[in-house]
């Protein structure tokens, strides 16, 4: 429960620790909707920056008008099949 208000006063590694420099992982994708209040596509882009520091696969994809709960709004169905084809497209490809 501490774990993450007290990482920054902890030295080290803590449990909340994220290795952007990690090049031995699966392709990322993030997706933020234009509308999203909650996690807003601002914070999703820079996100991606962090991670892009490495050859492993980071992608972005905003959909315009959609909110925090992208997946549950009319539509769905694009959002769902963008993550398909995504996924399909850059699970067999090698970090370049």
């Amino acid at each position: 429960m501490w774990a993450g208000p007290l990482a920054n006063f902890t030295p080290g590694h803590q449990d909340t620790y994220v290795d952007f420099r990690n090049e031995d992982r699966a392709p990322l994708l993030f997706i933020a909707g234009s509308e999203d209040n909650i996690m807003p596509p601002a914070v999703n882009q820079s996100n991606v920056k962090h991670y892009r520091h490495v050859k492993t696969v980071t992608d972005y994809k905003e959909f315009p008008g959609r909110s925090h709960y992208t997946v549950g709004q009319d539509g769905w169905e694009e959002v769902a099949d963008y993550a398909l084809e995504w996924a399909e497209a850059n699970a067999t490809r090698s970090a370049a």
